[in-house]
C-alpha cells in the first residue's frame, strides 16, 4: 500500500500530447498510488515528500517486449545469427527448472527496476508463482506463456504441459488474477515458423471468446520470412492475419522486415509492434521500417528482447539506439526524433502493452514514476531534459522508481527484491545449466 506523497522540485517531463516540460515541478498522489496534481511545486516539501532539484521525473518506462527468465543465458551465445542463436538458446532451456525461471525472472526485475522499467510484456514460461513474484515486486506485466505446437512441451524441465493445455492454462490464469491491476494475461503463440495455422486460428478463436490479447513473433528475420513464404505461400504478417489472428488485440515482436502492405494492414487492424533495435542489431536480423510503422498509425513499443539476445534490459539504452540507427541508416536526422522515442519507452508503449494508465504523468493516472539524477557530468547542461534522456541519460542514472505510489527504488537501493541474494542464486543456477548442457553434447 502506498502512502499519499509529494514529489517536489523536479524537472518533470510529462510524456503528455503536447510534451509538457515542467521546471521546478511537483507530482503528487494519494494513498491509492493514482496521480493526483502535475505541475509547479505548490511550496516546500515536508517530513513526507521528496526533495529532487536534481532530477528528472518521468513516467516509468514500459518494456514492450522481453523474455524475462532468459537473463541466466545472457552472453551464451553472442556472435550468431538469429537461426543459429535459437539452436544453442533452446538446448540451454531444455534444462531450465522451475527454480531456474523463477531466479531469472527476480534477475531481471532487479535489471528493470535499476533502470527504470516498471511494466513489462514478457513471453515465456508462466504460472500463478512466477505471476506472484512480479506482484510482489511491485511490477506491472502483461505475461504471455509460449505456446509452439498443439503437442510441444516447451519447458520440459519446468512443466510437461503441452501447447493446447498451455492455452488452457493461460486462461486460468486469467480468471486466477482478474482485477489485478498489476497482471495481464495474453495468449503467446511464438511464431509462424514454430506454431502451425490450425494454432494461430485456434488462438484467434479463443482470444475472441475470451477477450485477452495475443503477443507473437512476426516478420524478426529474412530466415522468417523465407520460411514462410516457402511453406505457406505469403509472408509472416499476412499468413497471421489469414489464420484471423488479428481479429483480437495482438502485440507483434520486432516486424523487422514487414513489407509496406504488411505495414498497412498492421494500421488498419490496431495491431501494435514491440521494436527492439539493439536485439535486432545483435543477431544480424536487420533494422525495421519505423518510421513507416509510425507513419502509417501503429501503436509502437520500445523493447529490449531478452538477455540472451541484448545482453541488457536496460531500456534507455533502447531509446538512445531507436533514435540513432534509423537517422544513421536514412542519413536523415530528423527522420526518429527524440520524442518518437521517448514516446515509445512511455506512452505508446503503454497503450501497446494494454497499460493506458500508466506512460503519462497526469491526474487520475497511476504514480508510476522514476525520477534520473541531473548531478552528473552527462547530464551538465541541462538544456533540454527530452534531449538529455534520449541522448545522455542512462540506467544506471535512475535514483527514485515508484509503482502506483509504492517506493521500489529508494536512492538507488531496491526496496521489494534482495539483491545480493538474486544475484548470487542467479550466478550459480546460470553455472548449472552451464554445466548440465556441456554433459549433453
Amino acid at each position: 500500500m502506498s502512502t499519499a506523497s509529494r514529489l517536489v522540485d523536479a524537472t518533470i517531463v510529462t510524456q503528455d500530447r503536447a510534451g509538457t516540460v515542467i521546471p521546478n515541478g511537483e507530482v503528487a498522489f494519494d494513498t491509492h498510488g493514482v496521480i493526483t496534481y502535475v505541475g509547479p511545486a505548490r511550496g516546500p516539501a515536508g517530513p513526507e515528500d521528496h526533495h529532487l532539484p536534481d532530477a528528472v521525473l518521468l513516467p516509468g518506462l514500459v518494456n514492450a517486449h522481453t523474455h524475462s527468465a532468459m537473463t541466466l543465458l545472457r552472453g551464451s551465445c553472442d556472435d550468431a545469427d538469429l537461426a543459429t542463436w535459437l539452436g544453442v538458446v533452446q538446448s540451454l532451456e531444455q534444462h531450465m527448472s522451475a527454480a531456474d525461471v523463477a531466479i531469472g525472472l527476480r534477475l531481471a526485475m532487479v535489471e528493470m527496476l535499476h533502470s527504470g522499467t516498471t511494466t513489462f510484456a514478457d513471453m515465456y514460461h508462466w504460472d500463478a508463482n512466477l505471476l506472484g513474484l512480479v506482484t510482489e515486486a511491485g511490477m506491472r506485466v502483461s505475461a504471455a506463456h509460449a505456446v509452439f505446437d498443439f503437442d510441444s512441451v516447451a519447458f520440459p524441465a519446468v512443466s510437461q504441459m503441452s501447447g493446447r493445455d498451455a492455452l488452457t492454462h493461460t486462461e486460468e490464469l486469467a480468471k486466477e488474477f482478474a482485477g489485478d491491476d498489476r497482471v495481464q494475461l495474453r495468449y503467446g503463440p511464438h511464431a509462424p515458423y514454430t506454431c502451425p495455422p490450425d494454432m494461430l486460428a485456434e488462438v484467434a478463436t479463443r482470444a475472441q471468446h475470451t477477450g485477452l490479447g495475443v503477443h507473437i513473433h512476426l516478420a524478426e528475420s529474412d530466415f522468417e520470412v523465407r520460411n514462410t513464404l516457402k511453406t505457406y505461400g505469403r509472408r509472416p504478417i499476412l499468413h497471421a492475419d489469414h489464420a484471423g489472428l488479428f481479429r483480437v488485440p495482438v502485440l507483434v515482436a520486432h516486424a523487422v522486415h514487414a513489407s509496406r502492405e504488411e505495414v498497412e494492414l498492421l494500421a488498419s487492424r490496431d495491431a501494435a509492434v514491440g521494436h527492439n533495435p539493439v536485439s535486432n542489431l545483435k543477431l544480424g536480423s536487420g533494422v525495421a521500417p519505423l518510421a513507416s510503422l509510425r507513419d502509417a498509425g501503429v501503436s509502437l513499443g520500445l523493447g529490449t528482447d531478452g538477455a540472451a539476445s541484448n545482453n541488457s534490459m536496460d531500456l534507455l539504452e533502447e531509446v538512445k539506439m531507436g533514435a540513432l540507427i534509423h537517422r544513421g541508416v536514412a542519413q536523415d536526422p530528423e527522420q526518429i526524433t527524440a520524442t518518437d522515442v521517448l514516446n515509445m519507452a512511455t506512452s505508446s508503449g503503454a497503450r501497446a502493452v494494454g497499460y493506458p494508465h500508466v506512460g503519462v504523468l497526469e491526474p487520475g493516472r497511476w504514480a508510476d514514476i522514476v525520477a534520473v539524477r541531473t548531478d552528473t557530468a552527462q547530464a551538465t547542461p541541462l538544456f533540454s531534459a527530452p534531449a538529455f534522456l534520449t541522448f545522455s541519460a542512462r540506467g544506471s542514472d535512475v535514483r527514485e522508481v515508484f509503482i502506483g505510489g509504492m517506493h521500489v527504488l529508494r536512492n538507488g537501493e531496491l526496496t521489494t527484491i534482495n539483491e545480493t541474494t538474486v544475484r548470487e542464486e542467479a550466478a550459480e543456477a546460470a553455472q548449472q545449466l552451464a554445466r548440465l548442457a556441456a554433459d549433453q553434447r
